[in-house]
């Protein structure tokens, strides 16, 4: 997918991508650079054993390891071109960047419209997600959600099909 988005370009604002295989799950994130401007820049995680990984229209990863090839991958550019287009300061260091933070700021409508969809999906499997309710209701969008959480019991398909069918019902 790199490849090609760095060869024909990717005209998108942003797309969130549940990539897997039998072994190993990654949550990637890509952005493309704009007019005038060629390729995108993304980031991808890799989602630890035994953890769930839930996105919906927001990117949702902020910071992430800068040497760390067995769980992270990025563009080679994801920090300097943020910091040439004036999304994060010059002067910051790398190991503090946040992906969502310059490329897609959470705001009440990202909160509201976006992330309760994870909120209402993690609550499903996790105990405690009522600590990130005013978050998802998009009142206080200091206290982000983790990227991922471990589920209190084994996830099985019918679980998922029916958090997928989820309307925000008990809320």
């Amino acid at each position: 997918m790199t490849d090609l988005v760095a060869q024909y370009g990717y005209a998108s604002e942003g797309e969130s991508f549940s990539i897997g295989d039998p072994n190993e799950l990654w949550v990637m994130e890509m952005i493309g650079k704009g007019a005038g401007e060629k390729g995108a820049v993304w980031v991808a995680r890799r989602i630890p054993d035994g953890m769930i990984c839930a996105h919906a229209n927001q990117a949702r990863i902020t910071t992430f390891p800068l040497n760390d090839p067995d769980n992270c991958y990025y563009s080679a550019d994801v920090v300097d071109f943020a910091k040439r287009k004036g999304l994060y300061p010059a002067s910051a260091p790398a190991d503090q960047f946040s992906f969502s933070d310059a490329y897609n700021p959470i705001t009440f409508d990202g909160a509201r419209f976006c992330d309760v969809r994870v909120w209402s999906f993690f609550r499903k499997f996790v105990n405690g997600m009522d600590a990130y309710l005013e978050y998802a209701k998009g009142y206080n969008l200091t206290t982000r959600m983790p990227l991922w959480v471990r589920p209190v019991a084994k996830i099985m398909v019918f679980d998922v099909m029916n958090a997928m069918r989820d309307h925000l019902e008990g809320t």
